[in-house]
C-alpha cells in the first residue's frame, strides 16, 4: 500500500498544532523582549539621566564619545555624568555602605573587577537585570553569542563585561635589564629586590594569588613582597616614577605600556610578565540596586558589552576585551603566546569560582584583610 493511503498517526495529526504552539512561543519572546527593549529606553528617556562611573584612562573626551554613541544608539537626549577618578576599591566599598545604611546610590552604574562586584552583590547592592539574555540579544547580538563569558554564571545578570586587563611588570631598562627582572612572584620576595618598586592600594591581583597558589604560601609571598616595597602608590602614580627612574619595575595593567608608548615612543618602559602567576581581570559593569536612574543604566550596562562600545574603549584607553578580536587584544594575546604566559581568572573553572565565593566568607574576609596588612606592611 503507497503511503498516501495511510491514515495520519497520532504524532503526525499532533505536529501541525506542535508547530503552531512552538511559533506563538517564539513571537511572543521576540514581543515580549522588544517591548522590554522599549520600556527600557523609554524609562530612560524619562528619568532623563545616567550617574555612572568609566575607566579612569579613558579620558574626558573618550567618556564623551562614548556617552554620546549610547545616547545615539538609542535616541535619548540625557544628561550623563562620567566620574573618571577611578578608586574602584574605596567606591565599592563606600556603595556598600551606602546600602547598609539605606542611602541612595551616588552612582546608577559602577564598573569594577568581579572580586569587587561580588562583594557588592553579597552586600545587597546591585541589582539583577531581568530578561537580561533576551534584552542583550536585541542590543548587541554579537555580545549575546559569547554571553555565558560576559557574564558569568555566578555573577549572571549582575556583572556584565566590556572589557579585560592583564597584569604586567613594566620596567625602566636604563635601571635593570629583563634578565635582571624576578620571574616570579617569589622571586620579587627576595631581599634583592628591596626598594626597587611598589606596591598598589588594593589587593585585586594579590588576593588572586590564591589561584596559584596554597593560601599560605601565597601569605608568606605577599608578607615578603610587603618587606620590600619601597612605597604604595597606584599604578598611574608609579608608572611615572618609575619613568623618572625612581623605581626600577611596578606592577600595572598591560594596556598601560601601550598608552604609554603611544604618548612617547621613546618612553623608558618595557614589558614583561610573572611566569608563575598573570591574573586576568574581567571588567564589568553592574547595576546599583536602588539606582536613581536604573533604565538608563541597564541600557548602558547591557550595550557597553558590545563591540561599538569596545572600538571607544580601546581607541582612548588601549582596553582589551580577550572575547573580541580587537586590534588591541591580538598584540596582548601575540605577545602572551611568544613568552608563554597563560593568564588565569575567577571564571576558569568550578573550583576557581569557588575560591570566589569562598573571599565573601567569614574566613575569607579574614584572609583578605591579612593579604592587605601583609602588602601594606610585610607583616
Amino acid at each position: 500500500m503507497s503511503s498516501c493511503g495511510r491514515k495520519p498517526t497520532g504524532m503526525a495529526r499532533a505536529l501541525p498544532a506542535l508547530m503552531l504552539a512552538v511559533g506563538t512561543l517564539l513571537f511572543i519572546e521576540e514581543a515580549f523582549s522588544a517591548s522590554t527593549l522599549q520600556s527600557l529606553v523609554e524609562g530612560a528617556r524619562a528619568e532623563g539621566e545616567l550617574n555612572l562611573m568609566i575607566v579612569s584612562s579613558q579620558s574626558e573626551k573618550g567618556a564623551r564619545d562614548l556617552t554620546d554613541a549610547f545616547k545615539q544608539r538609542f535616541g535619548l537626549s540625557i544628561k550623563t555624568n562620567a566620574d573618571l577618578s577611578g578608586l574602584t576599591d574605596q567606591k565599592i566599598t563606600q556603595a556598600i555602605a551606602e546600602t547598609k545604611g539605606g542611602i541612595p546610590p551616588s552612582f546608577d552604574l559602577m564598573e569594577a573587577p568581579p572580586l569587587h562586584i561580588n562583594r557588592l552583590v553579597v552586600a545587597g547592592g546591585a541589582e539583577r537585570i531581568e530578561n537580561w539574555d533576551s534584552l542583550l540579544k536585541e542590543i548587541v547580538p554579537e555580545a549575546y553569542k559569547i554571553k555565558d563569558k560576559l557574564s558569568p554564571e555566578v555573577l549572571s545578570g549582575y556583572g556584565f563585561l566590556w572589557g579585560t586587563r592583564i597584569l604586567a611588570l613594566l620596567y625602566n631598562p636604563k635601571l635593570i635589564s629583563k634578565e635582571d627582572l624576578p620571574k616570579t612572584w617569589k622571586e620579587k620576595a627576595d631581599p634583592r629586590y628591596a626598594g626597587a618598586y611598589s606596591v598598589p592600594p588594593w589587593i585585586d591581583a594579590s588576593l588572586g594569588g590564591i589561584l596559584k597558589y596554597d593560601k599560605d604560601e601565597w601569605l608568606r609571598i605577599i608578607k615578603g613582597v610587603g618587606q620590600n616595597k619601597r612605597q604604595v602608590l597606584t599604578y598611574t602614580a608609579a608608572v611615572q616614577r618609575m619613568m623618572l627612574g625612581e623605581l626600577k619595575f611596578v606592577d600595572a595593567n598591560t594596556e598601560t605600556y601601550f598608552v604609554e608608548k603611544a604618548r612617547d615612543p621613546n618612553a623608558p618602559v618595557e614589558l614583561a610578565y610573572y611566569e608563575d602567576f598573570t591574573p586576568l581581570d574581567q571588567q564589568m559593569n553592574v547595576v546599583r540596586k536602588g539606582a536613581r536612574h536604573p533604565n538608563a543604566a541597564r541600557l548602558f550596562a547591557l550595550w557597553a558589552s558590545g563591540s561599538e562600545a569596545n572600538r571607544i574603549f580601546e581607541k582612548y584607553s588601549f582596553q582589551s576585551n580577550f572575547y573580541f578580536e580587537t586590534p588591541i587584544t591580538q598584540k596582548i594575546k601575540a605577545i602572551l603566546a611568544e613568552r608563554k604566559v597563560r593568564p588565569v581568572s575567577w571564571f576558569d573553572s568550578p573550583q576557581t569560582v569557588e575560591k570566589l565565593r569562598w573571599l565573601e566568607t567569614e574566613e575569607g574576609v579574614k584572609y583578605s584583610a591579612a593579604i592587605s596588612k601583609a602588602q601594606r606592611e610585610g607583616m
